[in-house]
């Protein structure tokens, strides 16, 4: 492998509690450093994650809850972690994962984030066994080149696994005269020849906008970017992914539309993908139904409805635009009012088991008065949300003392709590700006061709455009379901409003 020859190469996995780094936790790290084939250095270490590792990932992994109970924390390594990569050439399978929580780790610690060569041999066996193998995984790839360490979900095997496949990968004829680094990943981004000419890439320009493959005229999929070219060449390109290979083998033409901003952007594609219901485009639906959390005046328990206003509707949480989402809002509430979960047949002396292992009032109970109950949560309800904003900073102490006192199974469950509660009271207020006109909100959003009023929401360039894409794929029926789900897409840019695609 010349691109590596003479070069600290340092082949590493880890291992986490789940998929995102800026919420879940690194539990295992092992590091093999080699040059010239001969073995350097090696680092291994496993992690208190100060959180409960979910039982599926101890299945997983083997890695259970005592293994780390002793271990350091990765903040405890993180300043060794950084040393012992140093210069070296970092190399991983599906890199892009593991880089995530290094970097996010090294940023928390005051570190600068990792900008080594690196090479993905994830993206290097697309590019050279696409259609070879049935999939890209590591255990596929160790069967193939019949690889003597197997991948285990454990670091140090995935690490000697990926080492060798790396090595097989390096004696690929298409790559054997890659000189460096820069020339091998050149060659994983280059768009492949057999789609430069079908979808005219060359014509694409740098600028924001959505692209969306076709296929007799019909849109397959539909994405947006702040760089058109770069983000359809990733498509594109001989390492695309399982996903965009399938894309770009079932369409046969390509269009895109350059646009003003980021949500301008958001919100085309997010109409296209509801209206024109794309075969690969997987997220972004809008839910036929809207749901509110309903405390009632004849019911203990808090209720989940599709309707937003009954005659015995007492206070309500919503709208949410999900079921699961309206779920976990009326749990966050059970929790922390300590609500009634019980049966209520008023027939028992004493507390019934549920209540007593929730600490909570009881309806089983004899002398349950429900209209004091009811009067007496709505009354809860009322004084917490007028204060929404000191409550809120309280959970967060209360999550802080919880780790302290290493509860971290509560300390989890009270900071998914304060997320739900955050992220309704943020898109709460974002409709009431809305109803009670708040001007510097129209402001802004007037400078981004934005307006909303009766409950739509208008975007300039659409309505004043005579593109034949636009009347076509963007002015369609109109439901308050859609109405809610793009101030949703405003909420998100509101809070991020710095590109989030290349």
């Amino acid at each position: 492998m010349e691109f590596v020859k003479n070069k600290n190469i340092v082949v590493l996995d880890v291992e986490t509690t789940g998929i995102k780094a800026n919420t879940d936790k690194i539990i295992e790290l092992y590091m093999l450093k080699v040059n010239n084939n001969e073995v350097v250095d090696e680092y291994y270490s496993k992690f208190n994650p100060e959180i409960e590792i979910p039982l599926f990932i101890s299945n997983l992994t083997g890695i259970y809850q005592w293994h780390v109970d002793s271990s350091p924390t990765i903040t405890q390594e993180i300043e060794n972690i950084k040393n012992f990569i140093d210069d070296s050439v970092v190399i991983g399978h599906n890199l892009k994962f593991d880089l995530s929580f290094l970097n996010y780790n090294l940023i928390n610690n005051g570190f600068d984030i990792l900008s080594n060569e690196n090479i993905d041999t994830l993206r290097l066996s697309r590019a050279l066994l696409r259609n070879k193998v049935r999939n890209h995984k590591l255990s596929t790839l160790s069967q193939f080149f019949k690889t003597t360490n197997k991948n285990n979900h454990n670091s140090k095997d995935d690490v000697l696994t990926t080492y060798e496949v790396l090595r097989h990968l390096g004696n690929n004829k298409k790559i054997n005269n890659k000189k460096s680094i820069s020339d091998l990943n050149n060659f994983l981004n280059q768009v492949d020849d057999n789609f430069k000419e079908i979808f005219s890439y060359d014509e694409i320009p740098n600028s924001i906008g959505i692209y969306y493959f076709m296929k007799n005229n019909k849109i397959q999929y539909v994405g947006k970017s702040n760089n058109l070219k770069n983000r359809v060449g990733s498509h594109l390109s001989y390492s695309r992914s399982y996903k965009s290979n399938k894309i770009v083998k079932d369409s046969d033409n390509l269009e895109y539309l350059q646009l003003d901003n980021e949500l301008v952007s958001l919100i085309a594609e997010h109409r296209i993908i509801n209206f024109q219901k794309p075969q690969y485009n997987r997220s972004g639906k809008v839910s036929k139904n809207i749901y509110w959390v309903k405390l009632k005046a004849n019911k203990h328990k808090l209720e989940i409805s599709k309707i937003k206003d009954t005659k015995n509707t007492l206070y309500k949480f919503g709208p949410f635009m999900k079921y699961s989402r309206a779920v976990n809002y009326k749990s966050s509430l059970e929790e922390i009012f300590k609500l009634i979960n019980c049966k209520n047949n008023n027939s028992r002396k004493e507390k019934c088991d549920i209540s007593t292992l929730l600490n909570s009032e009881c309806a089983c109970v004899e002398n349950f008065n429900i209209e004091k109950y009811v009067k007496e949560t709505k009354n809860e309800f009322l004084k917490y949300f007028k204060n929404i904003d000191k409550n809120l900073a309280k959970l967060k102490i209360t999550i802080e003392q919880y780790s302290k006192n290493l509860e971290f199974e509560n300390a989890q469950k009270y900071k998914q709590i304060t997320a739900v509660l955050q992220e309704q009271k943020e898109f709460n207020e974002l409709l009431n700006n809305i109803t009670e006109e708040n001007e510097k909100l129209k402001k802004d959003l007037s400078r981004l061709g934005i307006e909303i009023y009766n409950n739509q929401v208008f975007v300039k360039s659409f309505n004043e455009s005579k593109n034949l894409f636009v009347s076509k794929y963007l002015h369609n029926e109109y439901t308050y379901g859609h109405y809610l789900s793009e101030l949703q897409l405003i909420l998100r840019y509101i809070r991020k409003p710095e590109p989030n695609t290349i």
